[in-house]
């Protein structure tokens, strides 16, 4: 008999989420999630990375015997298949791709369709209370199934008197979802499942206790190859309460996932912590493992298997993980937080290194990757420089801008239209032409005017002075912007090969509660802007992939787009571990050191991307410095590095360690693009049934449509292999990443024949 762990259920809240508290920041972008930072950049900006969101607590332990096995869990074992029970067709014809999910409550059901919604696949969400509830139409006809794909979330368990843990749905419910199964050779995915005989497996135990540790790895991955789930790459389950697992009936189980020993010693030898079942017909995959997405990134990591195993690696939606690092403030010299009075301007040989430092991360990155860095360029900076050489004051004329105070505001103060005054000089009014030798005089500016400097990077606008804007006036905005456009023109980053003409980094994410400045913007071209989401209000929260449009009620002005981008914990006011460890502690509680916050960004981060969020990430200049910059010891290399370097060589090495996706930048317009054409993609509805043949067991092909058949963008299709006739659709295939088709709809749905069917179980 296995030892009963003693726990006692005051310690599994606590265990569950350790991690978090350690810096985990959640993306669910519910507006009570974060605290305020500052008001601008003046004061380090305090990240809210470590804030942790779940709102429901772990449900208590209770003893659970199978056998001659006690164990605490807060689930209950699977309920089985009736003897006999098994109703099948053969009249099947089509199958919606939908896909159900089933939980308890909201917070756990987001476990499962963030998941989903990172790739935009269609899903219902279910909610069963502890009182039950009736389960939707699974098929509407013995033809057709309304559901590609089942996912079950706990086994919806519930704690009840003088009975213990027991699903909330009836054995008859259960009885149907296993006979739509059959019928309609659906999958069925369990999520924190409980190991039970009639699954062919046998809990062992639990685990662990706060701070123990026991690794998970994928053991096989030949059910789910398109995952792109790297076999033998271990990830943590501290904070994560499982229950190590053998198989006891090989027949009906094979094992897919692994746990290693754990750190404590109870557990000595490997065990398993999923299996993939095959019981007449009917498949599932079951996790012995729970999932929160919403911190955990061994939960977004292993997502990805349930995903591609239960859609078949055929669905409406994509896979793409983007990689954006923009650089502000360019061209201006930053107050260093410490030491304190010293300051940092980018130099030549620091911008020249992150040139050869591109090339070096292009290199170890996944097939079909493309790494980038975007810079935003203020113009005055330039200009201060170079007049501040004596002999170049008078072709400088008339010099820089300068302007006295600006006046904080609260954040997310809303400007009155028309209010505040003018700081600008009363005689700048039209951009003066600076003169070529005026600009040249500046270093900074003569190494990017060659062109392979210029190239190597991408290029946006962060406004000419970097004047604050949520108190600015019309006509202060207006020429911060236009100035600035002059400027890059005249200078010929207006010319890169990658330059973002309408977008805008704007100076400290300020203004974006300012009609005057967001009408300026308009005015002078700018149609969107990146925002900040350590601010709730700068996010959609009806959807973490959605940009944000403003609106006159909320900032003063309609119609500017606000593409989110994640702050770090590389401070903009450090050029040195030392600094960004400094402000760390003392601004957002941190505790350690560099080593320290890099693995928390390594964790937090590499979550945001493999949950396929295209926010790009927050950089400033002085983070570029190189030159007398300190020597980091990542992955076991010494090497100097400047603090960008070693954040994108952490977190970058861990992606490649985890999957053999791509890793691609797009410049801020593209990126923009892409995000507003995802919102447009949802609200056209998109939907995909594919076609069953039970004789041959095999799906033969589908057909896309959506609301009135129409979208005004391409709808993305993932397929596992090619198809007979493209029907003009365009083909798209990066590195290692799934086949999509983007599909145009112009009134009628679209079918397509599969060139290689997709085998399914025959009953």
């Amino acid at each position: 008999m296995v030892q009963l762990y003693h726990l006692v259920t005051h310690i599994l809240p606590l265990s569950l989420f350790v991690d978090a508290a350690l810096g985990h920041r959640a993306h669910r972008r519910n507006t009570t999630d974060a605290v305020d930072p500052p008001q601008s950049e003046s004061v380090a900006i305090t990240n809210a990375q470590a804030i942790m969101t779940s709102t429901v607590p772990a449900a208590p332990l209770a003893t659970v015997s199978v056998g001659q096995v006690a164990v605490l869990a807060n689930t209950t074992v699977a309920t089985p298949p009736k003897a006999g029970g098994i109703i099948v067709t053969d009249a099947v014809d089509t199958v919606s791709s939908k896909v159900l999910v089933i939980a308890r409550d909201s917070v756990s059901a987001y476990s499962a369709w963030s998941g989903l919604n990172d790739r935009g696949i269609p899903y219902e969400t279910l909610i069963v209370p502890a009182a039950g509830t009736a389960l939707p139409s699974l098929n509407s006809s013995e033809t057709h199934g309304n559901y590609g794909l089942i996912v079950v979330m706990s086994e919806l368990s519930y704690s009840y008197p003088n009975v213990g843990y027991q699903s909330a749905l009836t054995a008859d419910q259960w009885q149907a979802i296993y006979n739509y199964q059959s019928a309609f050779r659906v999958r069925l995915v369990r999520l924190d499942s409980y190991p039970s005989a009639a699954f062919g497996t046998e809990a062992l135990g639990a685990c662990c206790n706060n701070g123990v540790e026991q690794l998970v790895s994928i053991s096989d991955n030949s059910a789910f190859p398109k995952a792109g789930l790297k076999t033998g790459a271990t990830m943590s389950t501290k904070g994560i309460y499982h229950y190590p697992t053998k198989i006891t009936n090989s027949t009906l189980a094979k094992e897919f996932l692994q746990l290693g020993p754990s750190s404590d010693g109870k557990f000595t030898s490997a065990s398993s912590a999923g299996v993939i079942n095959k019981i007449n017909g009917r498949e599932q995959m079951v996790f012995y493992i729970p999932f929160a997405t919403d911190w955990a990134v061994t939960s977004v990591w292993l997502q990805h298997a349930w995903i591609d195993w239960g859609t078949r690696s055929l669905y409406t939606g994509y896979r793409r993980a983007l990689f954006g690092t923009q650089i502000d403030d360019m061209f201006l010299e930053s107050d260093i937080y410490s030491p304190a009075g010293s300051t940092y301007r980018i130099g030549t040989a620091d911008l020249a290194q992150h040139i050869t430092f591109m090339g070096q991360i292009n290199s170890k990155l996944n097939a079909g990757s493309n790494w980038f860095i975007e810079v935003g360029h203020n113009g005055n900076g330039n200009i201060e420089s170079a007049n501040a050489i004596a002999a170049s004051q008078s072709v400088c004329s008339p010099g820089p801008i300068e302007y006295g105070q600006q006046i904080d505001t609260p954040l997310e103060w809303i400007k009155p239209i028309g209010s505040g005054t003018d700081i600008w000089p009363k005689t700048s009014v039209l951009y003066p032409n600076y003169t070529t030798k005026c600009l040249s005089d500046d270093p900074l500016l003569v190494w990017w005017t060659t062109p392979s400097n210029l190239n190597a990077y991408a290029h946006i606008s962060h406004t000419f002075t970097h004047e604050d804007q949520n108190n600015a006036t019309y006509a202060d905005v207006y020429r911060e912007m236009t100035w600035n456009q002059a400027w890059l023109t005249a200078t010929g980053i207006a010319h890169a090969d990658r330059f973002s003409s309408k977008g805008l980094i704007p100076p400290a994410i300020t203004g974006l509660h300012n009609g005057d400045a967001l009408k300026a913007w308009a005015d002078s071209g700018i149609t969107h802007a990146v925002g900040d989401n350590t601010r709730p209000a700068l996010l959609n929260t009806n959807n973490e992939h959605w940009p944000l449009f403003t609106t006159v009620a909320a900032n003063g002005y309609a119609g500017i787009q606000i593409t989110p981008r994640w702050a770090t914990n590389i401070y903009y006011n450090c050029d040195s571990p030392n600094c960004t460890v400094l402000e760390w502690i003392n601004t957002s509680a941190g505790s350690g050191d560099i080593n320290t916050l890099l693995e928390i960004e390594k964790q937090t981060n590499v979550r945001h991307l493999l949950g396929l969020h295209h926010d790009a990430y927050m950089f400033h200049q002085a983070n570029l410095r190189y030159t007398g910059a300190a020597t980091y010891t990542i992955n076991g290399v010494k090497a100097q590095r400047s603090l960008l370097m070693a954040w994108v060589e952490t977190v970058t090495s861990e992606f490649v360690r985890l999957v053999d996706w791509p890793l691609i930048t797009h410049k801020h317009d593209d990126l923009a693009a892409i995000f507003v054409n995802r919102m447009t993609r949802d609200s056209c509805g998109a939907s995909l049934s594919y076609q069953l043949d039970t004789t041959s067991s095999s799906i033969t092909g589908f057909t896309l449509s959506a609301n009135g058949n129409t979208c005004s963008t391409p709808l993305p299709v993932t397929i596992p292999g090619p198809v007979t006739d493209t029907k003009g659709a365009t083909v798209e295939q990066i590195g290692n990443d799934p086949t999509t088709l983007w599909v145009t709809l112009s009134g009628t749905p679209v079918s397509f024949t599969l060139t290689t069917p997709i085998p399914i179980t025959s009953r």
